[in-house]
């Protein structure tokens, strides 16, 4: 994807863990849009449109922010949303 836009977002808005190898050993419980549209240029020139729901559109929003020097911890509504790594194993795995 090459020069990647959200061009709409829904307003329905989810809350999901999140890591990132930029942070090691850290989780946040990050809320994200479930639903986006984006545009992006492909590796052939050709300018594509997507819609992406769900996990795949707090991948995409997650690695978007890095290109504005975003991380997930910028994003956070409270620093009661962070746990540690070895917490969410033993927790938030566990309840799975």
């Amino acid at each position: 994807m090459i020069n990647p836009r959200i061009l709409a977002h829904t307003t329905e808005v989810e809350k999901g863990w999140e890591g990132c190898l930029s942070i090691p050993g850290i989780r946040g419980w990050v809320p994200r849009y479930q639903a986006i549209e984006v545009e992006y240029t492909d590796r052939n020139g050709n300018l594509q449109k997507q819609e992406l729901t769900d996990f795949v559109a707090r991948i995409f929003q997650h690695e978007f922010d890095h290109l504005d020097g975003i991380v997930f911890l910028d994003r956070l509504d409270s620093t009661q949303d962070i746990i540690t790594e070895q917490e969410y194993q033993r927790v938030v795995c566990a309840e799975k």
